[in-house]
Formats: C-alpha cells, structure tokens, sequence
C-alpha cells in the first residue's frame, strides 16, 4: 500500500528503488491521470506500473533512472504551488483557503541522476496492469 503522508520517504515502499527505472507511459488528460512503466534494471518488459490520480503538475524527463518516490512536506508542496500559480498568495492570509487543493494533493518527489522528478497529484498507486482502454 502506498503512503500518503506528508514527508514520506520511499512512498510506494518499492525494495531497492535504485535498481529499477521509470518511463512515462501515458497521461489521460481529461481525467488527470499519470501512468508510469517501472522497469527493473535492463528488462523490456515492466515490473510494475504506477498512476498518480488527480495530477495537477509534472516535471519529468519520458525516462529516469530510480523510483525513489518521496512525499514532500505540505509546506514544500504548497510553496511550489505557489511559485506554478496553482494556488493565490491569499494562502498565506488565510490558510484554508485553498484548502480543498491543499488538504489532498501530494508532492512526489525523485532525485534521479540528472535531475528531480516531481509531480504533483492527489494519490499514487502501484498497478501490476494498466487498463485495457489505455493500452
């Protein structure tokens, strides 16, 4: 089961992440949807797959290596957030103000070789197939 909190490390509580790279498989833009292909090492055909639900911002080469998938902290999440314009600057005066974007949506977060992934979504999930409709 995947974590869900703030500040999680190792979200989807995958042994050994190092070894494994991810590749952006598909992106259901009317229902913000993020399928990921996790492939273990050198293998063609994937290991897992992971979605992210609810996606409201990516930032992510189509191929990385490692699938170290922390949760940032809500602060961090929200001060990104701020800086990509998702949420107002009345945030700050008013705390709740935001909150049906704030209270639900995660930070996912990789720090592969070249650069840091991340994602901002309301959920991540492991799936062991993808949708019929999708493929």
């Amino acid at each position: 089961m995947a974590k869900t909190e703030h500040g999680s490390k190792n979200a989807f509580n995958i042994s050994n992440p190092a070894r494994y790279r991810c590749q952006i498989f598909h992106y259901h833009r009317k229902l913000s949807r993020l399928y990921l292909s996790v492939y273990q090492g050198q293998r063609q055909q994937p290991a897992f797959y992971l979605l992210f639900a609810d996606v409201a911002y990516i930032e992510a080469p189509m191929s990385w290596l490692g699938a170290a998938f922390d949760i940032a902290t809500r602060d961090e999440c929200i001060a990104l957030m701020l800086d990509l314009g998702l949420v107002g600057e009345a945030i700050h005066r008013f705390p709740d103000a935001y909150a049906s974007i704030t209270d639900y949506a995660r930070l996912y977060r990789v720090n592969s070789v070249h650069s840091e992934i991340r994602i901002i979504a309301g959920s991540g999930a492991i799936l062991q197939r993808i949708p019929s409709e999708i493929r």
